[in-house]
């Protein structure tokens, strides 16, 4: 398969100051891109981040329209055609659907699906023939979670959406999707519960970082994929 060179090619990675979007960005990194990293809340580590690589840090607030508009036009303002988009902001928070109010619900979906879906209509013209999208997926996007049915809904959305986008995109940009398994636990779970998730992967282990972040680079890389959805869980799709 034909290969897309990366080297000084710019790309950008939403939520890339810590966690999954970091480890994106030091893989983009290694492959030459030079990489826009986005932050809300986590400043200071995209910063040190884009200090490290030599790249740069945007701040906007994606689950708010103003901010997906913010840092489109931020890119844009760099001067040179974004080669790949790596939509990796997410929030995750449980809570039970009786206490969830209309306003989780509209933050959830702007940040996952529609900041996401704005920022392609914006940046898709302006994208290098060839460029690519890769959207963060989830498996709560096809198995539903209890205390999470906004993260659940936004997700499975979000995957639509990237089929959907590779079909109106194409040729000029492909679109493609990961879904991570069980690689960085929910902050707020205890060990023993990220023990029990840990035994129902059927390759008996958690992910690291990097396997999402290699997928990525691999979608970006291919000039032949669009529409695809790569899945990185160890089988526990599959249970």
């Amino acid at each position: 398969m034909p290969s897309v060179d990366l080297k000084d090619k710019l790309a950008v990675v939403t939520g890339g100051g810590r966690r999954l979007g970091k480890a994106i960005v030091q893989e983009l990194h290694s492959k030459g891109a030079r990489v826009v990293v986005h932050y809300h809340r986590s400043e200071a580590q995209a910063r040190e981040l884009s200090q490290q690589i030599g790249g740069v840090a945007l701040g906007a607030d994606l689950s708010t329209p103003e901010g997906a508009r913010a840092l489109a036009e931020g890119v844009l303002a760099l001067g040179s055609e974004p080669a790949l988009w790596v939509n990796s902001a997410a929030a995750f928070s449980r809570i039970d659907f009786a206490d969830g109010d209309e306003a989780l619900w509209q933050q959830t979906l702007q940040l996952v699906l529609l900041s996401p879906a704005a920022m392609a209509r914006r940046v898709a013209p302006r994208m290098a023939r060839g460029g690519a999208i890769v959207n963060i997926l989830d498996l709560a996007g096809r198995k539903p979670w209890r205390g999470y049915a906004h993260h659940c809904v936004a997700k499975a959305a979000l995957e639509m959406l990237t089929r959907c986008l590779a079909l109106e995109l194409a040729p000029e940009v492909r679109v493609n999707g990961v879904v991570p398994g069980l690689i960085l636990p929910d902050e707020a779970m205890s060990a023993k519960a990220a023990a029990r998730l840990e035994r129902r992967v059927p390759l008996g282990r958690r992910g690291d970082p990097a396997d999402v972040a290699r997928a990525v680079a691999f979608l970006a890389e291919g000039d032949y994929l669009t529409g695809s959805v790569l899945e990185v869980d160890g089988g526990l799709g599959l249970r």
